[in-house]
Parts: structure tokens; sequence; C-alpha cells
């Protein structure tokens, strides 16, 4: 073969070398040729869903400008953060993980600081959800399982929103899919070096928003009872003479500890920050979780009540953020459906026993190392993984609606974030459902009223949640509104220096303040600056634009000699006020 031949050819396998992968991987997990064609739609389709008018899609307020001014001052010194976002506490403040920091730098480095890149990686993160729990409902319940839990995920409304702008919950989704599909392998094939992954996971999910940190109850409950069957299988091998019980257990136990020191290797720069600060982020996290204010008035049974309906509704209805009251019936109904349906399961899985003809779930073949220590059929890895499912959700719902106020109540800001660690578990539960009303009964008719029934409750969801996909363009303008206003107050500065003033300053100014930055203006104090531009939210307050604005130069001391000299709407509910400073 000649050079240019033999180039080519080099070329044309590398090229292909990942659709092989991935192939490999599904043909492992049993997946037909007509299976993986309609995952790969159903991916395509979530990332149209997702990317769609992109720039204009997410909205842009002063977490998102904050967010950005975070990554910008990371890029400009060349090191990376030891804390991330800031969380709001009543009583002290203390951050987030600055892995979310980390993890978005590429982009924002890539796209120079524009915004929309650093969506669309958050976008392509959003993805990774639906083929992890295709994977894990299909590995439980079948094909019909696993597609459909990867339908409701691909087109979820509140799945779509957390793709398409910038809030650091929007890792955490992605963080506690990779964590619970480590868990979940570990457990299911034996091989426990699937905790690293799992530790890997459930870093970025905890670090993206500390409430995530109620994956770290499951996911430890999941590596014991991993260590269990360790021991139960190195017992059978030590009676056939194999001596290799001490083994299967040192083996779990040390993954087990590489995911650990995965997860807090992440935490290393906040560590050395907490040492050499008296642990103030530390004392900042106590105080909040200690202060009577976030705290439930509501009797427990109603708070486990309340949070078992959210966390279940949530990602198939986004309730409660979009309809509170409208659509409470329709949350309420979800989230009771999804119960029913899992105790059913439940039951019909504790039944069942394992037939001839049922198919592997695993897919692997029977010659396989990994099948040789994994005895189970698909009766028993279908019974155990309902079962497993089930205790996740429960672990979850039970830490939340019991330790978190804002879980199991509705407040006038979004609180979902608190609870997003369970939306993989709810996808995967309603494929489970779904799943089983799709196998064949043994009278025709029952199969096609059941199929019906299955057929029917996903087109109700999917309607559903299209109607509720976050608008193409942002009601606010998105980045380029906030680009557009920065470029008009420059205008109106003509090169003098900028302070800008938020009237609500628990919210800030950074939405405006991150594109002036970009632009190379650098915010000046209040008293001295030239051009002092003063924002006004009206969700917040009342008077914007009028009589707000006026009592603030009224009591400030910062406003002397100010006059106005613009006035312009840069969203529908903030108001900008330009002044400048005369002689």
């Amino acid at each position: 073969m000649s050079g240019p031949t033999r180039g080519a050819a080099a070329a044309s396998d590398a090229a292909d070398a990942p659709t092989r992968r991935v192939a490999t991987i599904l043909g492992r997990l049993g997946a037909s040729g007509r299976e993986s064609a309609a995952l790969a739609s159903i991916v395509l389709l979530g990332a149209i869903l997702r990317f769609a008018n992109l720039p204009l899609r997410g909205g842009w307020d002063s977490d998102q400008g904050t967010e950005m001014l975070g990554l910008r001052a990371a890029l400009a010194s060349g090191r990376l953060p030891a804390f991330g976002p800031q969380a709001i506490s009543v009583a002290s403040s203390f951050h987030h993980g600055a892995l979310y920091y980390d993890l978005l730098l590429p982009a924002a480095w890539l796209g120079n600081g524009d915004p929309t890149w650093v969506v669309a990686e958050i976008a392509l993160l959003s993805l990774i959800v639906i083929p992890i729990v295709w994977w894990i409902a299909r590995c439980i319940g079948g094909p019909a399982a696993g597609l459909t839990a990867a339908l409701l995920a691909a087109t979820s409304a509140s799945l779509i929103s957390y793709a398409t702008f910038i809030w650091n919950p929007t890792l955490v989704e992605p963080g506690a899919a990779i964590a619970f599909l480590g868990a979940w392998q570990a457990v299911r094939t034996r091989h426990p070096a699937w905790w690293a992954v799992s530790g890997i996971g459930a870093a970025v999910a905890v670090q993206a928003h500390i409430a995530a940190g109620v994956i770290l109850l499951p996911l430890a409950v999941t590596f014991l009872i991993d260590l269990r069957h360790g021991a139960t299988a190195g017992r059978s091998e030590a009676t056939a003479g194999r001596s290799r019980a001490p083994a299967g257990r040192r083996r779990i136990a040390a993954w087990g500890l590489a995911g650990v020191l995965i997860f807090v290797a992440t935490y290393l720069p906040l560590i050395v920050s907490e040492l050499g600060s008296n642990l103030a982020d530390t004392r900042g996290m106590l105080a909040y979780f200690s202060d009577p204010n976030s705290t439930s008035s509501a009797a427990p049974p109603l708070r486990v009540l309340f949070a078992t309906i959210r966390i279940l509704a949530w990602p198939l209805t986004r309730w409660p953020i979009v309809d509170f009251k409208p659509a409470f019936s329709l949350a309420f109904l979800a989230a009771s459906a999804v119960i029913i349906g899992f105790v059913w399961r439940l039951g019909v899985t504790a039944g069942r026993r394992p037939v001839a003809d049922d198919p592997v779930a695993s897919g692997e073949p029977p010659a396989s190392e990994t099948r040789a220590r994994d005895t189970d059929d698909q009766a028993s890895a279908e019974r155990f993984g309902t079962r497993l499912v089930g205790l996740w959700l429960l672990l979850i719902v039970l830490a939340l609606g019991l330790g978190l106020h804002a879980v199991s109540e509705v407040q006038g800001l979004p609180t979902e974030q608190y609870h997003v660690a369970a939306d993989p578990l709810v996808f995967i539960a309603a494929g489970l459902i779904l799943g089983g009303m799709w196998r064949t009964l043994p009278r025709n008719w029952a199969t096609v009223a059941r199929r019906l029934a299955a057929v029917g409750t996903i087109g109700i969801l999917l309607a559903w949640n299209a109607g509720h996909w976050p608008p193409l363009t942002s009601p606010d303008g998105g980045w380029p509104a906030a680009e557009a206003a920065a470029a008009r107050v420059e205008r109106d500065a003509g090169g003098a220096s900028i302070a800008l003033v938020p009237l609500f300053e628990a919210k800030g100014s950074d939405a405006y303040l991150y594109p002036l930055t970009r632009d190379g203006f650098t915010q000046a104090e209040t008293g001295k600056a030239t051009i002092v531009v003063v924002l006004c939210d009206t969700y917040w307050l009342e008077g914007c634009g009028g009589t707000a604005e006026a009592n603030w130069l009224e009591t400030s001391a910062a406003a002397s000699g100010l006059g106005q000299i613009d006035r312009f709407a840069a969203a529908p509910d903030r108001i900008l006020t330009v002044y400048r400073r005369g002689p």
C-alpha cells in the first residue's frame, strides 16, 4: 500500500474510532441497531431543543453577570478560584464550590468572555443526562424503559431551561447523573472502579450547589450495599476453594476510597483558604443551617409530603416555577402517578421469577468475566435496580423534606435548585413505570390497552412540557440586551468615569457591570465618578423610574451635584437612570 493510501486509511480509522467506541458500548448494553438509532434521534432532539437560538435564549441578570465576572477574574489572574458563587443566606454568607468555575473556564477563554460560549458548554453538559438515564433505566427495565426515560429527559422543560442560561445549579443534574451511573455500574457489574466515576460526578454536583450534597447519602448507602455484595460473592468463591473474600472487599474499599479522595481533592483550594481564614466559609454555612429562619414551621409529615410533590413533579411538569396555582393539580397528579406506578413496579418485580427467554438487561456476553461474576438474571436485576432507585429517591425526599425548608414550601423566589439532584432519578423512575406498561401480556386486549395508556401518558407529558419550554427569546432580551444597555451608557458617558449603583443592594448591578468591564471600563467610586448609573429593579422595589431614584438622590451623600441625562428600560423589570456630575 502506498504512503498516501496508508495515510488516508489511518485518517479514516481515526475518524471512525469514536463511532466504533459508541457502537461497542451500545453493543455491550444489548442495544439493537433500531434502539441505537432511536437513542441517537432522542439525543439529537434534545440538542436541537437546547441550542435553538441560544444567544437570545437565556435570561441575563445579576447572577449571570456575577458568574462571568468570576470567570473573567480567574482568566485575568491565571489562577484557579478558591471559591465558587456566593450562596445567599439569612444569617451569614458562604460559597458554593469553585469547580463550577473551573469547568466553565475553557468556554469563557475560547469565547473571549462571550457568555454564549459558556451557555453552549452548559447545554452540552445537559445532554449527558439523556444517555445516562437511558443507560440505567434500560439496564433495569429494558429498552422501552430506557428510551422513555431518555425521551422525557430530552424534552423536559425544566432540564431545557437549566441548559440555556448561566447559573451554578445548572451543572447539578449532569453531575448527579454521572454520580448515580457510577454507583449503579459499580454494584451491577462488580467493577468497583466505577466508584471513581461516581466520585467525579458527586464532586461536580455538590460544588455546583451545596444542597446537592444530599446525593452523598444514597451514594454512601449504595457503597455499603456493594461492600456487602462483595463480601457475599467472596464467601461463595472461598467456599469453592478460591479464598477471595478479603480481596473482593479490599478492591471495593480501595476504589471507594479513590472516589472519596477525588471528591476531596476538588475542595483543596477551599480547604487551604479555610485554614488561613479561621474557617470563615464553614462558619457561615453553619450559621445558615442553625438560623431559625432556615427551618419550616410545617409539621414533618406535611413537609415530606410537599417535598415529595415538588421533587417528583419538577422534572416532569416544571412546577412550581411555572403556573404555580393552576399547575398544582397537574403536579399533584404527576407525583401521585409516579408514586402509584413505582409501587406497582416494586410489587411486580418482587413477584417475578427468571424466564428463559427474558432478555438480559446488561447485554454482556455470558462468557465474559463480568458476566461470570454477575449471577443476577434480568428478573433479579430488575428487582434489585427498581428497589435501589426507589431507595435513592426515598432518601433524598426525606433528607431534603426534613432538612431544608426551601424544598418543603413555596417561596417568592425560585428554590428548585435545592432538589434538582434528584431529577435523573425521576426520569428513570418514570421510564421504569411506562416501560413496564409496554410489556406484552397474555391477553392481546390488555396489552393494547396498557400500551395505549402509556402512549397517552407520554403524549400528555410531552405536550405539557412543550408548552412550557423557555421561549426562543428571553423576556429580558438576554445577553444582547445587556450589551445594548451597556453601549448606551458608554455613549452617555463619552469616555468619562462610570459608577453603577443598585438601589436593591442585595441583588447588585453585575448584569451591567460585566458588559462595561468587558468593554474596558473600570468601576469608579460613586462619589467621584462623573457618570453615575442607578439601577432600579421593579420586582424588588416600588417607584422605579420616579420616586425610588428621587429618594436616593435626596438621601445619598454621593449623589451631590448629579443631574439626570438619560433614563431607559434595560429590561422589562430593570430601569437604568444615568446621571452626570456637574461642575
